[in-house]
């Protein structure tokens, strides 16, 4: 398929999708660990609110991690027979919503311990199908010659992003977290 010559930079626009995708998930994660830390019944300072508050973020990494796992490769097949295109577009208003939802159900319930863990789950589920399609695109968005470049800034774009997100999520907990 020859590349999209339409526009003069077919790249932008995936990796503004990557970048917010990737962000998006690690602020949810570690958000959703700090948030369960705070809803904690045990003392800060003791000994079993350590082992308390990892367990807390082992779960929370658990419940992105294991949904991406076991969605990467169903995803894989489904981005080989349906329009790459689309499945992108499907995934971040998918995305949209479920960190809409996560949002509306903090706001309204903020000691709710089960639905963020089950919101994390599938945005894991969403980003599994995300991806094939994200990097199987980049042939009809670039000509050969870029594919590597293309490759490059996807990569950088998504390592930004994880650091930024798992930054930004201490500071978002502070103003939007419940408190004890």
């Amino acid at each position: 398929m020859e590349p999209n010559s339409k526009h003069k930079y077919p790249l932008r626009g995936l990796l503004v999708a990557q970048f917010f995708g990737a962000f998006n998930d690690n602020v949810l994660k570690v958000f959703v660990a700090l948030m369960a830390m705070r809803n904690l019944t045990i003392a800060p300072g003791a000994a079993a609110y350590e082992a308390a508050s990892q367990a807390e973020a082992t779960k929370a990494f658990v419940a992105l991690t294991l949904p991406l796992m076991l969605a990467s490769l169903p995803a894989a097949m489904i981005a080989d027979r349906l329009s790459k295109r689309t499945i992108i577009v499907s995934m971040k208003f998918l995305e949209v919503l479920l960190m809409a939802a996560v949002g509306y159900n903090l706001y309204l319930y903020p000691a709710d311990r089960l639905l963020p863990f089950v919101i994390l789950a599938f945005m894991g589920a969403q980003s599994a199908l995300f991806s094939p399609a994200k990097f199987g695109i980049l042939p009809e968005l670039l000509p050969h010659n870029r594919l590597s470049e293309g490759n490059g800034a996807l990569q950088m774009w998504t390592m930004l992003a994880i650091i930024a997100g798992t930054a930004a999520a201490g500071p978002l907990s502070d103003l939007f977290g419940p408190t004890r």
